[in-house]
């Protein structure tokens, strides 16, 4: 910041000293054009008259000298009291009407300064530019005044040097105000920066914003809400962790026991027994990982930053046919009454919900059962309504249901709990709700799922 800052003063002081030099030449210009103007008409007043008067001219021009002597510096030190040491750099003629030079001074060369034409004109004579005037007088006679344009271009530098210089020695103090305020002004985002770098990855307590500048308070709850996500997630992984360490560790122990009998097994029989008990508990182990990994990406869907529109209806029937053959093997009627619906949101997630609602009522449902499964568009809110005609769940347990792993006693169906637990995450992050009621029409349990519908 302190090279850039600098660089940018630099090239403004030096844009500044160039505007200055070509203001100065300008005002120069015409402060000196006015000069020569009155240089020559009182040259005129002066010389006019008298020349006139001359009945017998010679032949040579008459030279005024000047002050040659030789002089450096600026101002006073050029200045003398016999004259200046400028007086080389300005010079004069007058010319009769039929060309002939009869005075001129000492600076001034035996030729023309311009052509003897009224007005100004800018010429070069020995390798030296020249500003001129040229006036004309009632006599005739031609009066021509000339200066040097070194006078004006040592001018414009002067003014241009004059405004450039202070700047120029100030730059150091300037590049040390600027550092030290940005020290300054940085000193709260360094000790804020050595605050996060020195936190413990298990600490993610809120940096409090009013403790560093107003230009980086977005940055500061920013971050903060980034902490705070990342505490929900390190939060979320160790429960499920711990969940998914405890609710395995009896069905691997079953694994082990029942793996441990089949090959100790004396016969056939008690063999096939223990193989058949095995591979059920094998079926249980993956379903339950299943349902755990289910769980796990049903509570990352978080906020659901990857929306796409999507027909509810159409997700419904595809779930429900996949599990159709579940439900032919208990004799149930499944049943369904889809009115199309647009939703918004992750396709996957939403999937899973209808799947886990659905399963859940083929699994509690009695042999030979109903379970109906409708969809419709009452207002704002596209409904999923799941009924059927199983045991139900009685009031006193329809929050508890929704805890992972959590599950009634005496249901006859073997589960891990997840399902509803699952169903939930989903529509914390979809803005949906679920509620738990008694089937008006199949006298068990109906859930009643209520979604935003879409645009």
């Amino acid at each position: 910041m302190l090279l850039v800052l600098l660089a940018t003063l630099g090239t403004l002081m030096a844009v500044a000293g160039w505007v200055s030099y070509r203001a100065g030449l300008q005002e120069a210009g015409e402060m000196f054009d006015a000069r020569l103007v009155q240089s020559t008409r009182v040259l005129v007043s002066l010389v006019d008259a008298p020349l006139s008067e001359l009945n017998d001219y010679p032949g040579e021009p008459i030279v005024l000298r000047g002050w040659h002597g030789q002089a450096q510096g600026v101002g006073e030190e050029l200045a003398f009291k016999d004259g200046h040491a400028y007086e080389n750099k300005l010079a004069f003629q007058v010319w009769d009407a039929r060309g002939r030079l009869l005075l001129r001074s000492d600076s001034a060369p035996l030729t023309p300064l311009a052509e003897r034409v009224p007005g100004y004109a800018d010429v070069v004579i020995d390798g030296a530019r020249w500003r001129t005037f040229t006036l004309r007088s009632r006599e005739g006679r031609w009066f021509q005044s000339a200066e040097s344009t070194d006078i004006r271009q040592e001018l414009a530098t002067d003014i241009a040097g004059g405004t450039l210089t202070p700047l120029v020695l100030s730059l150091p103090l300037m590049a040390l105000v600027i550092w030290w305020s940005v020290a300054l002004a940085t000193r709260s985002l360094r000790r804020l920066s050595h605050e996060i770098g020195q936190r413990d990855p298990e600490r993610l307590a809120l940096l409090d914003p009013d403790q560093v500048p107003r230009e980086a308070q977005g940055l500061v709850r920013a971050l903060n809400s980034l902490l705070q996500r990342l505490d929900v997630a390190l939060v979320r992984e160790r429960r499920f962790v711990a969940d998914a360490a405890h609710e395995l560790r009896t069905p691997i122990s079953a694994l082990k026991v029942h793996a441990d009998n089949a090959r100790l097994a004396q016969d056939a029989g008690d063999r096939d027994d223990s193989q058949r008990l095995l591979a059920d508990s094998v079926a249980r182990v993956e379903r339950l990982i299943a349902q755990l990994l289910s769980l796990s990406r049903a509570e990352n869907v978080g906020g659901v930053r990857h929306r796409t529109r999507l027909s509810l209806d159409a997700l419904v029937r595809t779930e429900v046919d996949e599990l159709r053959p579940l439900a032919m093997q208990k004799q149930q009627s499944l049943r369904v009454d889809l009115d199309p619906v647009q939703v918004s949101g992750d396709e996957f997630a939403l999937g899973l919900l209808v799947r886990n609602l659905v399963e859940n009522a083929v699994r509690y449902t009695p042999a030979g059962g109903t379970i109906e499964v409708r969809v419709s568009h009452p207002g704002a809110h596209a409904v999923l309504q799941v009924d059927d005609s199983g045991p139900g769940i009685p009031e006193v347990d329809r929050e508890r249901v929704f805890d992972p792993f959590y599950r009634r006693l005496g249901s006859g169906e073997e589960g891990s709990g997840l399902g509803l637990a699952i169903a939930r995450e989903v529509l914390v992050a979809h803005l949906g709700t679920i509620r738990l009621d008694r089937s008006s029409r199949l006298g068990g349990l109906s859930l009643h799922v209520a979604l935003p519908a879409g645009d």
